[in-house]
């Protein structure tokens, strides 16, 4: 998947890899939901994308993903967690 294919859903920045690492050198992504969160398709797509950028290396040391629902129905933030969750599993 290349990137100018879904430049439109990446310009909403609706999840990012800061560039950070934890403790243990794994990747920093973050999923900054709100009330008006446009749909979970284009987040899974924004997912797939980001999950797909790093090499094999970085990804074996796992990722550390902040899910921010300040802004958000907790019942949107378990769904966002859940398919996190399976977006891991396919990759």
């Amino acid at each position: 998947m290349e990137a100018t294919v879904i430049l439109p859903i990446l310009k909403k920045k609706l999840a990012f890899l800061s560039g950070g690492k934890d403790r243990r050198s794994g990747l920093i992504l973050t999923i900054p939901l709100s009330s008006d969160q446009t749909s979970l398709e284009e987040l899974s797509t924004t997912l797939d994308y980001l999950l797909s950028i790093p090499s094999e290396k970085c990804k074996a040391r796992g990722f550390t993903v902040i899910v921010d629902g300040r802004k958000s129905q907790w019942n949107t933030v378990k769904t966002v967690v859940l398919m996190f969750c399976l977006q891991l599993t396919i990759h």
